[in-house]
């Protein structure tokens, strides 16, 4: 049983589809279980730069320098 080259299908690698933020809301609602408030906060955050939340940090937390201090 040998399948016959001509009735061999071709390889098409995944396609990715953008979804518009109402689609995206309304597929994360669906698979996380929450509101539609709570979805588009999560979306937002995916949104969120990765050096954005580093400055966010860093102006929590002073640099180690300036904790360690010696007093005369």
């Amino acid at each position: 049983m040998e399948s016959d080259p001509k009735n061999k299908k071709r390889y098409s690698p995944p396609v990715l589809t953008e979804l518009t933020p109402e689609q995206a809301k309304n597929l994360v609602v669906d698979r996380k279980n929450c509101n539609a408030e709570e979805a588009a906060e999560f979306l937002k955050s995916l949104r969120r730069k990765p050096n954005q939340e580093e400055q966010n940090k860093q102006s929590l937390n002073p640099p180690e320098d300036q904790k360690r201090k010696r007093s005369a």
